[in-house]
This record gives C-alpha cells, sequence and structure tokens, in this order.
C-alpha cells in the first residue's frame, strides 16, 4: 500500500513522485521501495488499494481510516454541581442584612432587656406584632414608672435626710427604692413606642448580618420564591471550631457479652468508618471526616396554619458529649396546591415543588459540595492544621420528605422502597425477599438525562422511561453533588434515617414495639428478651432516635425558637444508662 503526495504536498515533492525532475530514478526507486516495504507489513493492503492521504492529515486527524478516540466525562457528582451552578440563582445570592450591621453593638445589652426581646419575638409562636409590641412598651413603661420614686419625692428624702426602715423582706419594687445598680428605666432606653419597635427589627437585623444569612430569588415556573438560607459549611466550621469536645476520627466499639457490634453514636456506624477508611486510604492519615445530619420537614408557622415553610437544620456529628445541637440554616417556601383541576395545572404544581426544593438544597450546599471533593483546611486549638472533607452521613425526614429529596415517586408508584427494587405486588412477601438494591449510578444518569429533556420539553410523556424503570422523577437530587453518595461508595440510599415525629410519636411503630418483648419470648422459645421488660426494651429500640440528638416534640412555636437544652440532657442519661445495661 502505497501513500501519495496530496494537495498539500510541496511542488518538489510533487515533481519527485511523478519523476520529473532530475532526480526522477532515485524517487522512482525509493517509491518502489516504500511499496515494497508496506506490502511486506500490510499484505492485506493489495485488496484495498491504494489510499490518498493528505500530508497534513495525520495533523490535522483527517485520516480516512476509522480509529478508537477516548472521550473523558466527568464524575457525576462534578455534573450535578456544574447543573446547578448553570441555574440564573446561582449568581443572584445576596445578604439578608448589610454586613456592617453585625459590627453595631446591641441596644438589649442587660438581662432584663433580653427577657423583655425574647417575650417580644415568641409569644404567641411567631411573636408579637409592631401594634401589639407598642402597647407591651406601653405595659412595661407603666409598671417602671410605678415601681420608681418619683423625681421630687427623690429629691425632698435626700434635703430632709430620710431613708426607709430596713427590712429583709422588703424588695426594691415593693419599697419603692431604685433597682440594682446597671439598669435604667425602659422609657430612658426607648423613649417612645416607635422606638421600641424599631429597635427591635433592627436587633432582628443585626443577628440576621451576624449570622451572614442570604437570601436568594428563585424563579420556578414564572413563580419567583425568595430562599433565606446559611452558608452549611461555614455553619459547620463555625460550630465545630466553637466546641469544647471535638472527635475527629471515629472508631469501632468492642462487642457486647454476647458477641453482639455495640454502638453509642453515629462516629461508631458503618457508613462513617468504612467512609473514614476510604478517605484515609486515598489521602493520607492526615484527613478526617467532616459529617453532618440533615433534617427537612414541613412545618407550620403561624398559628392559624396559613403559612408552611421547609426548614432545613444540619447537626455536626464531630462534636462529642451532647455538644452538637441542630442548627437552623435554610427556610424553603411552601409552593401550594394548583387551583385549577386540570392536569397541566397539577403538573406546573408539581414541577414547581420538586424543582424549588432541589434548587434551594443546591443553593444551600454550594460550598459544602465543593468542599467535599478537595477538602478543607480546619484550625483547632492546640493542633496543627488538618484537611476536613465533608460528607453527609444522614438525612432525617419523613417518608415523603425522603422520596421528595431523592427526586422518587410517591408511595403509589410501582418501586415504593428507596432502598431496593422490590415491587409492589410482592412486597411483604416471600417472593419480595433478595431484590435487588437501587443502582445509585443508573438512577443518576436518568434522572440527569430526564432533568435535561424536561428543561427543553415538559411534557410528562418523555418521563415514562423514568417511571417504568425507576419509579423516579425527571430531577436530579442536588444532595447527590456531596462527593461519596453517588461516587467512591454510592451510599446515597444508605444515609436515609426515619424521623421520629411521624414514624414514633404518632403511634404506628409504639404499638408495635410495645408488643416486640412477647414476640421475643415466642421467637426464642420461651427465653426472656435480652433487654428485659416492656420499658427498656422501648427504651432500647428508641436509642438510636436519640442518638440522633433530635427529639421531635409538637409544639406551635416556630422552628429555631425551640430551646434544646432539656432534649441533650435527657439524651445523655439514656446514652449513660444504655451504655451501663448493654457493657
Amino acid at each position: 500500500m502505497a501513500f501519495l503526495p496530496g494537495r498539500g504536498a510541496s511542488s518538489t515533492e510533487r515533481t519527485a513522485a511523478a519523476g520529473g525532475s532530475s532526480n526522477g530514478r532515485f524517487a522512482v526507486g525509493a517509491r518502489a521501495l516504500h511499496e515494497f516495504n508496506d506490502d511486506i507489513l500490510a499484505p492485506h493492503s493489495a485488496a484495498v488499494g491504494r489510499i490518498r492521504v493528505p500530508s497534513d492529515g495525520f495533523a490535522r486527524g483527517s485520516l480516512g481510516l476509522p480509529r478508537a478516540r477516548n472521550v473523558f466525562q466527568a464524575a457525576i457528582a462534578s455534573r450535578i454541581r456544574a447543573y446547578y451552578e448553570g441555574m440564573p440563582e446561582a449568581s443572584q445570592t445576596r445578604r439578608l442584612a448589610a454586613p456592617h450591621l453585625g459590627e453595631v453593638p446591641a441596644r438589649f445589652n442587660t438581662p432584663s432587656l433580653q427577657k423583655v426581646l425574647e417575650f417580644a419575638l415568641t409569644s404567641g409562636g411567631p411573636g408579637l406584632s409592631d401594634a401589639y409590641q407598642k402597647g407591651f412598651w406601653s405595659v412595661l413603661t407603666a409598671v417602671d414608672a410605678n415601681a420608681r420614686p418619683s423625681p421630687g419625692t427623690r429629691a425632698r428624702a435626700c434635703s430632709d435626710n430620710l431613708s426607709p426602715p430596713p427590712s429583709s423582706t422588703s424588695s426594691p419594687v415593693a419599697t419603692g427604692s431604685s433597682p440594682r445598680q446597671g439598669d435604667t428605666p425602659l422609657i430612658e432606653v426607648f423613649p417612645t413606642g416607635y422606638a421600641f419597635v424599631a429597635a427591635i427589627r433592627g436587633e432582628q437585623q443585626r443577628v440576621l448580618s451576624k449570622l451572614r444569612w442570604d437570601v436568594t430569588p428563585i424563579e420556578v415556573e414564572g413563580v419567583t420564591y425568595m430562599f433565606y438560607s446559611r452558608d452549611i459549611l461555614e455553619v459547620v466550621l463555625e460550630l465545630l471550631c466553637n466546641a469544647n469536645n471535638v472527635q475527629l476520627w471515629g472508631e469501632a466499639l468492642c462487642n457486647g457479652a454476647d458477641g453482639t457490634r455495640q454502638r453509642s453514636d453515629p462516629m461508631d456506624s458503618d457508613l462513617f468508618l468504612e467512609e473514614q477508611a476510604h478517605v484515609r486510604r486515598r489521602l493520607g492519615e492526615h484527613c478526617f471526616i467532616l459529617g453532618i445530619h440533615i433534617f427537612i420537614d414541613e412545618a407550620v408557622v403561624s398559628w392559624s396554619g396559613a403559612y408552611y415553610i421547609y426548614p432545613i437544620r444540619v447537626r455536626v456529628l464531630n462534636i462529642g458529649c451532647g455538644g452538637s445541637r441542630w442548627v437552623t440554616v435554610g427556610y424553603i417556601p411552601h409552593v401550594p396546591k394548583p387551583i385549577g383541576r386540570t392536569a397541566a395545572a397539577r403538573r406546573v404544581a408539581s414541577d414547581s415543588r420538586n424543582g424549588l426544593l432541589q434548587r434551594c438544597l443546591a443553593v444551600a450546599l454550594r460550598r459544602f459540595a465543593a468542599a467535599s471533593t478537595v477538602g478543607v483546611p480546619v484550625q483547632l486549638p492546640g493542633r496543627k492544621s488538618l484537611q476536613a472533607f465533608p460528607r453527609v452521613l444522614g438525612l432525617v425526614s419523613d417518608q415523603l420528605g425522603e422520596r421528595a429529596v431523592m427526586c422518587l415517586m410517591g408511595n403509589a408508584c410501582r418501586f415504593f422502597c428507596s432502598h431496593c427494587m422490590v415491587q409492589r405486588e410482592v412486597a411483604g412477601s416471600r417472593a419480595g425477599i433478595g431484590a435487588d438494591d437501587r443502582d445509585v449510578a443508573s438512577v443518576i444518569d436518568a434522572q440527569m438525562d430526564g432533568a435535561v429533556v424536561r428543561d427543553r420539553d415538559p411534557r410528562p410523556s418523555f418521563r415514562n422511561v423514568l417511571r417504568r424503570q425507576y419509579s423516579a422523577l425527571a430531577f436530579v437530587p442536588a444532595i447527590a453533588s456531596v462527593w461519596g453518595l453517588v461516587t467512591d461508595r454510592r451510599s446515597l440510599y444508605d444515609i436515609i434515617c426515619f424521623d421520629v415525629l411521624h414514624v414514633w410519636k404518632l403511634g404506628v411503630v409504639r404499638m408495635v414495639a410495645q408488643r416486640f418483648p412477647a414476640f421475643l419470648v415466642k421467637a426464642c422459645s420461651g427465653g426472656l428478651a435480652r433487654l428485659g421488660p416492656v420499658t427498656e426494651s422501648l427504651q432500647a429500640l428508641n436509642l438510636r432516635a436519640w442518638e440522633l440528638g433530635h427529639l421531635c416534640v409538637p409544639a406551635p412555636t416556630s422552628p429555631g425558637y425551640v430551646s434544646l437544652c432539656i432534649c441533650v440532657a435527657d439524651c445523655r442519661c439514656v446514652r449513660r444508662e444504655s451504655g451501663a445495661r448493654l457493657s
């Protein structure tokens, strides 16, 4: 097989190939030798014939022969992060309050004024309105004026050198004497009711600025929603650096007396230990896992039930000894039900609800997801700088919230289990045992393709493949942008936890758990349950919920105002008692 010069060859090369130059015999001989070598190396070339290739064909890649081409594709987590970074709201996040307001000194700077502020903001759940705040100021100033002596009375007492008789049981308010040193009359701090209301608003703006709350306008289906959030990475790092007891690396506990595995908190769980071993094996011993739990649930804000929001809370697992607490990092707006009864109106409402949830999560997890890939340096007091790799190791929600975050269909679909592919018809029977687990990569790839198609054409007929094969929605779960959920170990569906409020407090599992000791007696052929009577068995069954650090107590107060001191104290006592029984 011979290669002849084409258009790109120079005139000298074409003349030499034609044998028309003075060195024609040399050119003809070289061409013959080239053909002879090609025939030896490729004996099948005779059947192909001569192929004319341009002289720069090798450089431009325009060969007339097929060849394999290497195609490089980014990781699934990176593709998901790039997909949501291409949304319009990625560059529209701004601070809810001006940064300089965080440096303004607080006007409610005494214990009594702080109690007044707390009552004004939390009374009745959402707090007092502006009109009731003015009335509250009037009541406080009237009480303060009656409890203090008038200037004329104070002056006459000083001129006559009179002093009230000493009494060990009399209080400053009862005797009319001045309050303890350091307190200032309320009317001198806030001269009018308008000044009192303005001071409360200023204090709210100061706290919002100090905590770095952001607001992001998100437009979904022609409607703009305001998403209020904090950067999850900043919140987690601030909680970690300010904690008194920090545990960087987890370790498995020893087995109990009967040989079973013991666990005390999420730091010694299989999910945490496997992820820790994987990261340290790849990146070195100086790295550690910065694990968090995410709580998402729909809550009522107002007392009348007119407003609903999705609060997002996070909890750092590396903070030990009961010091970890749930911190609110975002409020997802609620999408109401459609007014119209048509299929198009229901489709718009469903797409708005699912799309808004994922795009809000993408905004809140933006820096957290980026740091999960490359890590973030952490400087703890008394330690050298270490590299932390953030990971999401738990999603606490009810079943509806769980399916919504994972972009799966509701419980009326064919594959209603979030962990496996058991069909609805055989679930709970012998035929459903051994169903295959959900393939994380396949489901996410299909959801990525479905989301791209949905952005171009929202017709539901293009989503039938996702519904039939995976019972999934044509949306991409934003939580999957965090490294480790769809890459490496692919633990996206393993982080799902149950919510105590919907699973335990409503009584379904509680009724089953009360009969659990009797079941163990029958199943163990007359042997007693390991943990004893009903009370101890119920506490053991509820232990995993206590370890999540979240005790759901139904209350009319709005999210973010409920104190968790009692919960943390009770959780610490239950852990101590359970550990004494298990050891």
